[in-house]
């Protein structure tokens, strides 16, 4: 394991300190392999380091100015697997390095935050409380055992693995500013980050690994203690809306109703021989409490008001080189498969396309995870590229293979208006030429009013087309199912293009696991060559929500906790599998649900639902691959969004209407529902930095909005169409 340390300075008035620090770096028992010293805009102060600190790589911040931009400068700069951080006012004890980085040979170790002490300047002030020395960028009585789970380190003394970077970026701003107080937290929101990526990593407390934290007379002040204890309730308010409150707020919970009384006891011993000093502590607790919740209280109907959101920070974008993805010269990004088997040393990247590059990593065949990194100097770094790989090495794929005896036959179903008819004939050109045993492939074609003519698939001896007329994807599914031979239903668009082992995962996983009644699989990008389609991954963080294979009902859901409330893990509708009997069941698709009617979506949704409120056993297989055709223009993109926020809503509407007794248990869980909808779209983004435009949200909240009066409309209009649904389906039609 290599280390880095970064040392971040931006004043001579601490050359002493900054000495100090860099001296105790290389008087480690373990020492590092290297020392960046980082200088934040101050020519004097590089040049003296420059010719002074000989034993250490000095560089200058090429960054925003400003501690996170210095940080950043020194991860860039650095090689090491594991980053530590020490403030240029602090120096660490000679084992330091040593205790801080054991814990990271379990690999779920992601940092590791080390004990800092106050070196006073002059004589400890008797009356200051232990459980307040966070004001002094201390550690404090009240925090966790050692080696116990911390929601972050504080930043003089912490060291974090490469692959956070790697993964999340760099150290932001912060969390913003409520009124004129920055609430900086750089640390806290790059954790958040990593954690709501990696929930299954930690960081953890290192008590024994210690540094001394100088801290000057002026940091020993009332005026500063307070500004400093309305500070951290503003950030505590900003942190909570993040996380949520119950895990935002529990470690001050804990402390206030542990640490602080028991410092309060433990100074009853001094009332008697110095009660100033007594009084004065206690004074300080008391007031210091009072005013960090009275931040507490301000800050939290600040957020309600202008929310904070999680800001990643790209690494490798500088000043006026960034280039926004809504630029001119905006450049498509490539598509790059890498085994993490066989992790290549040299990934060049062509100087026409994008520096971003987007990564799959595969193991025989089956991708397991996706990451855009960035290329510089032409390639790749095989540094990022190895911790990208770490996250997957422990995965084995879930492609399920079976002899051709034991693969059931399956019926495939395109409903299509015929937007584009060469896509189509490329893609049922290509489902025909699939390696499985036995199937058909069922195009039903819904032009109700014809704009272009249907190609001729007359060529493929395996390929059914029939017709449609009542519009909308429900019913051109639902003829599609009515028209099916086998008992296997698998639906794609005519916007997408399948994986040649499509089938045979379908397949195998319903032979595999014949509980299961439908079956969802995996969307990635077929391309990424204009900034809207990047959006669309940034924004929802694509399609599909996980690589992992999963199973749910309604008694076995594991960690989902909104079962089967946010049917999107499971199935979308260009990608989806169900047995014929639970369709004929349910009565197939909702007609007024569904692509082709005003609510513009929400009829895949929908019958996973309806399906799994029944009982249905519901899957996610990975290894089932489409690769879907992003809109491409700015305009498509937002009416696909507006689109999508309509379906949603009315989905929701149309459950609700359609069975009452379900509104209970959707409000018990609406709750969580809407908190999991309002995290940042940073936190699923395969992109370290996000580039779609702000206003998407509005355009979403108002496609929301709009969705139960859509469905409205898509009633009256299904009313005027009732004696054709009538002929085809009876009077069991579901509208």
């Amino acid at each position: 394991m290599k280390l880095s340390v970064i040392i971040c300075a931006y004043t001579l008035d601490r050359w002493e300190m900054l000495t100090e620090a860099v001296a105790s770096c290389h008087s480690q028992s373990r020492p590092p392999d290297e020392v960046i010293v980082v200088i934040d805009y101050n020519d004097e102060l590089r040049a003296r380091a420059v010719r002074e600190f000989t034993n250490a790589l000095v560089i200058e911040n090429t960054m925003t100015k400003g501690l996170s931009g210095a940080r950043n400068s020194g991860v860039v700069a650095s090689s090491g697997d594991v980053l530590v951080f020490l403030d240029d006012d602090a120096y660490g004890e000679t084992e330091w390095l040593e205790r801080l980085t054991e814990p990271f040979s379990d690999p779920l170790v992601a940092g590791c935050g080390g004990w800092i002490t106050p070196r006073w300047v002059g004589a400890e002030p008797k009356w200051f409380p232990r459980t307040f020395l966070w004001i002094l960028g201390c550690s404090y009585d009240g925090l966790p055992p050692d080696r116990g789970a911390i929601r972050n380190p504080i930043g003089a003394n912490m060291a974090l693995r490469r692959a956070v970077f790697t993964l999340v970026g760099g150290f932001s701003s912060g969390l913003g500013r409520i009124g004129a107080t920055p609430l900086g937290c750089e640390e806290t929101e790059l954790c958040i980050r990593y954690g709501v990526r990696r929930p299954e990593d930690s960081f953890v407390l290192v008590r024994d690994a210690v540094v001394h934290h100088h801290v000057p007379p002026s940091r020993t002040t009332w005026k500063y203690f307070v500004h400093r204890c309305w500070s951290e309730g503003l950030s505590k308010a900003a942190v909570a809306s993040l996380v949520g409150h119950d895990e935002g707020l529990s470690a001050e919970r804990r402390h206030v109703a542990q640490a602080l009384p028991r410092e309060v006891v433990g100074s009853l011993r001094d009332a008697v021989p110095h009660p100033l000093t007594f009084l004065r502590k206690l004074s300080c607790i008391a007031a210091g409490s009072v005013v960090a919740l009275a931040g507490l209280v301000r800050g939290s109907r600040a957020v309600k008001r202008n929310p904070v959101s999680l800001n990643s920070a790209s690494l490798y974008q500088t000043g006026d080189a960034a280039t926004s993805a809504a630029d001119d010269d905006w450049r498509p990004i490539s598509i790059v498969k890498v085994d993490v088997d066989d992790i290549p040393r040299h990934l060049p990247v062509s100087p026409r396309a994008n520096n971003r590059v987007w990564i799959e990593l595969t193991r025989q065949g089956q991708i397991l995870g996706r990451q855009v990194l960035w290329a510089r100097d032409g390639e790749v770094s095989s540094d990022d590229l190895d911790e990208v790989a770490k996250r997957f090495e422990s995965r084995t794929p879930s492609f399920v293979s079976l002899p051709d005896e034991r693969l059931p036959p399956i019926s495939v179903v395109i409903p299509t208006i015929c937007r584009f008819p060469s896509d189509l004939h490329k893609l049922v050109e290509s489902i025909s030429a699939l390696d499985y045993p036995q199937f058909e492939v069922i195009v039903v074609d819904n032009r109700v009013t014809p704009d272009s003519d249907l190609p001729d698939l007359s060529e493929f001896a395996n390929v059914v087309v029939v017709s449609e007329r009542i519009p909308g994807a429900s019913a051109a599914r639902n003829r599609g199912i009515r028209t099916a031979a086998y008992d296997i239903v698998a639906f794609t668009d005519d916007d997408v293009s399948v994986d040649s082992r499509w089938l045979r995962a379908i397949g195998g996983r319903f032979a595999a696991s014949p509980e299961i009644s439908v079956m969802g699989g995996l969307v990635l990008p077929a391309t990424l060559s204009t900034p809207p389609q990047l959006w669309f991954e940034e924004f929802y963080g694509g399609f599909s929500y996980s690589f992992d294979l999963r199973f749910a009902d309604l008694k076995n859901h594991g960690a989902d906790s909104l079962f089967p409330y946010a049917p999107g893990m499971y199935v979308t509708g260009c990608n989806m599998a169900f047995r014929k009997s639970v369709l004929e069941e349910i009565g197939g698709f909702r007609l007024t649900l569904g692509p082709g009617t005003p609510t513009l979506g929400g009829e895949d949704l929908e019958i996973l639902v309806s399906l799994a409120v029944k009982g249905a056993v519901v899957a996610f297989e990975p290894a089932a691959l489409v690769r879907h055709f992003h809109r491409q223009t700015e305009e498509e993109f937002m009416t696909q969004v507006s689109g999508y926020g309509a379906g949603l809503s009315a989905m929701y509407f149309s459950i609700m209407l359609h069975n009452p007794k379900l509104i209970f248990d959707m409000a018990r869980h609406t709750r969580q529902g809407l908190m999991r909808l309002k995290k940042s779209r940073t936190q699923r983004s395969p992109s370290v930095e996000v580039s779609f435009p702000e206003t998407i949200h509005d355009i979403e909240r108002r496609g929301m909005a709009y969705g139960p009066l859509a469905l409205f409309k898509s009633w009256w209009r299904f009313l005027s169409l009732r004696r054709q649904i009538e002929a085809e389906y009876g009077r069991t039609a579901r509208v």
